[in-house]
C-alpha cells in the first residue's frame, strides 16, 4: 500500500469513528437549556405563589365548606373545574414561552449554525426539543396533580376531620378526573407546538413569543368579530366559522366530553353547536399543522444568517 493510499484509509477510518450527535444526548442537552433559563424558574415560582394565594382564598370561603358538607361530589367538580381551568391556562402561557424561547434562542444567538456543524440534524435538532419540551410538560403536569391532592387532602381533612368525603366519592368523580387530565395533554401539546412553530416561522426569539402570546387571545376575541359580522350582515356563514378556531375548540373541549355535566367554557366557546368529535378534529388539524410547518421549514430552509 503506497503512502497516499495510507492516508486515505487512516482518514476514512477517522471519519467513520469520529462521535455523532445522538438523539437522548440532545434530548439531554435541551433539557439542560430549559432547566437554566432564570424565566422558566420565575415562572414556576409565580405560579406557585398564585397557587398558594388561591388556596388561602379557598381555605377562607365558607361556602365552599358548606358545599363540601352538603354535597361532596358537587363541591368536587367545583374545586376541579376551578383548579384544573387555572392549570390549563398558566401552563399554556408557560410552555408557549419556554417552547419559543427554546427554538428561537437558537436563531437570535446563531447556536443553530454550531449545532449544525457539529452533525446535528436539522430535523433531529426539531425533534429533540419537541421530545424535551414533551418531558416537561409531564413533569409539569406530575408536580401539579400531586400539589393538588396535597392541597384538597388537607382542605378536606381539616374541615371534616376525615378524607371520608373525597374516598367515598363515585366512580364518575374519577373518570371526570381522567377526562380532565386527557384535556390538559392536549392542551400541553398544542401550546408546545403552537410555541415552537412561531420560532420557527420567524426565526427569532421576540416574533417566537410574540406570536405565540397572541395567538391565543387573538383567537378568542375572533369570536366576537364574528359574532358582529353576523349581525351586520345578517349571515350565519360568521358563526359557522367560529367552530374552526383553535382556542374555542380548546376552551369548549372539556364541557364537550362530559355532556351531562352543567359546566361552563372558562373563555370563549364556538358561536354554534358543535360536539367532542368535531372539537377534536379542529385540534388535531391544528397541531398537525403547526408540526408539519415546523418539519418543513426546519429540514428545506438554509441557515445562513
Amino acid at each position: 500500500m503506497s503512502a497516499s493510499e495510507s492516508v486515505l484509509v487512516r482518514t476514512e477510518t477517522a471519519r467513520l469513528r469520529a462521535p455523532r450527535p445522538s438523539f437522548p444526548g440532545a434530548v439531554r442537552g435541551e433539557l439542560l437549556k430549559a432547566s437554566r433559563q432564570l424565566t422558566t424558574w420565575v415562572m414556576l415560582g409565580v405560579a406557585l405563589l398564585l397557587f398558594s394565594i388561591f388556596a388561602l382564598a379557598l381555605l377562607s370561603a365558607d361556602q365552599v365548606r358548606t358545599q363540601l358538607h352538603a354535597s361532596p361530589l358537587a363541591w368536587y367538580y367545583t374545586v376541579l373545574d376551578i383548579l384544573l381551568s387555572l392549570f390549563d391556562t398558566g401552563s399554556g402561557i408557560f410552555l408557549l414561552v419556554v417552547s419559543a424561547r427554546l427554538m428561537g434562542m437558537e436563531y437570535s444567538s446563531g447556536t443553530i449554525r454550531i449545532l449544525l456543524a457539529r452533525g446535528t440534524g436539522r430535523v433531529q435538532l426539531l425533534a429533540a426539543k419537541l421530545t424535551a419540551l414533551a418531558i416537561g410538560a409531564l413533569v409539569l403536569l406530575a408536580g401539579f396533580l400531586i400539589l393538588a391532592g396535597a392541597f384538597l387532602s388537607i382542605l378536606v381533612s381539616s374541615w371534616e376531620g376525615s378524607l371520608h368525603p373525597l374516598t367515598a366519592l363515585p366512580a364518575e368523580a374519577w373518570r371526570y378526573t381522567e377526562l380532565q387530565v386527557v384535556v390538559a395533554l392536549i392542551s400541553m401539546g398544542v401550546c408546545i407546538l403552537l410555541g415552537t412553530t412561531a420560532a420557527v416561522v420567524g426565526r427569532s426569539l421576540a416574533f417566537g413569543l410574540a406570536a405565540s402570546l397572541a395567538f391565543f387571545p387573538t383567537d378568542n376575541f375572533g369570536t366576537i368579530v364574528l359574532s358582529l359580522l353576523t349581525r351586520v350582515t345578517g349571515k350565519d356563514t360568521w358563526n359557522q366559522v367560529s367552530a374552526y378556531l383553535l382556542g374555542p375548540a380548546l376552551n369548549q373541549l372539556p364541557v364537550l366530553l362530559e355532556p351531562h355535566r352543567q359546566a361552563r367554557a372558562a373563555f370563549a366557546v364556538p358561536l354554534v353547536k358543535v360536539d367532542a368529535t368535531h372539537a377534536l378534529i379542529v385540534i388535531a388539524a391544528y397541531g398537525a399543522i403547526f408540526l408539519a410547518a415546523s418539519v418543513i421549514l426546519s429540514a428545506r430552509r438554509d441557515v445562513l444568517e
